[in-house]
């Protein structure tokens, strides 16, 4: 980090372009504060979401500048779309930018498959130049991902001026009592939390309800395990003032880091391994008669 910085200040860049977890320890690390950044015009993020509480923060720590992100995959080579000149402020820092030239989306049903209009949620489709044709020597892979459109799998919408909003992975959404409920919400509330350094949620299986979430968390300051008891509970109360009843945790860990790759995406399959092989491990947890009131 304090070489980054060093050779920001050194070399007086005007715009910044990171992955989320630096932009996290930004407005939490404290060595931050050494650094006269004051000439830094624009922070750029991507390769994974960032929550809306960094995002605040980050505007509050660095005033006068702006933020924007780009949306994409693997398979479309480059970017499918971006934020252009003149949308640089913070106000639209959440999205993904508007569709770059020659390029088409469309939002489906996840259920149906039924196109759907502006600011209605569902699985975002895409088709433009810069969309590979398929994956090489994999063609089941290829007929289910390709065909005059490519399914990209996240869940998103457009709005009335034409910003892409991401909200999550498909295959990452959670099924409580047979509503969708993503993850990357969870996470976002949970990581705008005082004492919340980072975080993870995922799906664990419920008898009354199919899947509950479950919150990996990594906290600012080691504490005593009485003081992770005290802590989980204000958590999971935190939720619970914030979300609506289907959307509230059950149960939460506690982790010294939580699986990222080196892009700063967030390996939950990771997790999901870790939660089949090791049961329920020891952590803050309500008790089957809790979640019973949660119906």
């Amino acid at each position: 980090m304090e070489s980054m910085l060093g050779a920001v200040c050194k070399f007086r860049l005007k715009e910044i372009h990171l992955v989320p977890p630096i932009i996290i320890r930004l407005v939490h690390d404290k060595i931050v504060d050494k650094y006269d950044l004051r000439h830094v015009e624009r922070w750029s993020s991507g390769s994974a979401p960032i929550s809306a509480q960094i995002i605040t923060m980050m505007q509050k720590k660095f005033p006068g500048t702006g933020f924007r992100q780009g949306y994409g995959a693997t398979e479309t080579t480059g970017c499918l779309s971006a934020t252009a000149p003149g949308y640089w402020d913070y106000k639209f820092a959440m999205t993904g930018g508007m569709l770059v030239a020659n390029t088409e989306v469309k939002i489906v049903d996840l259920s149906t498959g039924k196109e759907l209009g502006l600011n209605q949620s569902g699985e975002l489709y895409a088709r433009g130049p810069q969309i590979a044709m398929g994956y090489l020597d994999n063609p089941t892979a290829t007929a289910e991902t390709f065909d005059d459109w490519f399914h990209t799998g996240d869940v998103g919408y457009i709005d009335d001026a034409g910003m892409v909003h991401i909200e999550d992975r498909i295959k990452e959404m959670m099924k409580v009592k047979g509503s969708q409920v993503a993850p990357a919400e969870l996470e976002d509330l949970l990581l705008g939390h005082p004492l919340v350094e980072d975080c993870a949620v995922l799906g664990i299986p419920d008898m009354y309800a199919g899947e509950r979430p479950k919150a990996y968390v990594v906290l600012k300051e080691s504490m005593s395990r009485d003081q992770q008891e005290d802590v989980g509970q204000q958590l999971l109360q935190f939720v619970k003032d914030n979300k609506v009843r289907n959307k509230w945790i059950v149960e939460i860990e506690f982790t010294d880091m939580t699986p990222k790759s080196p892009t700063g995406k967030l390996l939950r399959r990771v997790l999901k391994v870790q939660e089949s092989k090791q049961g329920r491990v020891a952590g803050v947890r309500v008790t089957d008669e809790a979640r019973k009131a949660h119906l």
